[in-house]
């Protein structure tokens, strides 16, 4: 016993003993609760843990709540009329251009019409498999092509964090738009209004200030600017970058992109 006692090795001179012990790996429920109350501390413990599959859990708890809410909104009568008229009309606009440019005939497009009716009609099989693989591959195709576009610009900034790393922060982060999909899926049922939530989209209507400007102030809640501190709070832990100074370039990306979603109409809208 004497001998194994004088064998042990010591703790560094100043250093308690059970200090030196490896900290153990934050849990997976700790780093999904913690985003929502201590974020600083929780994206640190995620950076100084071996795992990097924090990211699974929170992905696929946000994109399950994506598909139940989308149910919800396809069954209620008055969102849906609001949905098929918004994918008519865009459809519709987009043929007129080729038309005009002479790349299809109006008979062509005619039919094209028919097709495009028929495809969102909610009883046709296209319709009810796009609605629920959209969400699917939507959801990890955003976050992959995200955590890339965040790696390369913290990089600029001389940011430490790995790819993974990154993944790690943007699937906790999601843990937030989890309460945006169940707020928002409840005041657009309520409400009647398919684009709502707990911003200047409750007041306005694009009748109001024309359809790319209550686009653009559609994006606009308090749950987006949450999730944006969040998230710069997250990519400053773990890219040993101040959070002063990530969270600025969060919201500069994130207002760059709803401008070009807005007015330039591209075929994605998520935040």
């Amino acid at each position: 016993m004497e001998e194994n006692l004088e064998n042990k090795p010591e703790a560094p001179e100043g250093i308690p003993a059970e200090e030196t012990q490896p900290a153990e790996d934050i849990s997976l429920s700790d780093a999904m609760t913690g985003v929502y109350t201590e974020p600083g501390a929780t994206f640190e413990a995620v950076k100084n843990s071996k795992k990097r599959s924090y990211w699974i859990v929170p992905i696929i708890l946000a994109i399950v709540l994506t598909l139940v809410a989308s149910f919800l909104v396809i069954n209620d009568e008055e969102l849906y009329s609001e949905i098929k008229t918004m994918q008519t009309k865009a459809a519709k606009e987009r043929l007129e251009e080729r038309v005009k440019e002479g790349k299809m005939t109006q008979e062509q497009m005619d039919q094209a019409m028919e097709q495009t009716e028929k495809f969102m009609d909610k009883s046709s099989p296209f319709f009810l498999v796009s609605a629920v693989l959209g969400p699917i591959i939507g959801g990890f195709l955003i976050l992959f092509v995200r955590g890339l576009v965040l790696w390369g610009v913290l990089k600029i900034f001389k940011g430490t964090a790995t790819y993974m790393l990154i993944i790690c922060v943007l699937g906790l982060a999601s843990m937030i738009d989890i309460i945006s999909t169940v707020i928002n899926t409840v005041l657009a049922i309520v409400m009647g209004k398919l684009t709502v939530n707990i911003g200047p989209a409750l007041f306005i209507t694009k009748d109001m200030v024309g359809e790319s400007l209550a686009k653009l102030l559609g994006h606009f809640d308090l749950i987006a600017i949450w999730y944006l501190i969040v998230l710069g709070i997250g990519l400053g832990a773990v890219s040993n970058l101040k959070s002063s100074k990530t969270i600025p370039v969060v919201f500069a990306l994130w207002l760059i992109w709803i401008v070009l979603i807005s007015f330039l109409n591209l075929p994605f809208a998520g935040r």
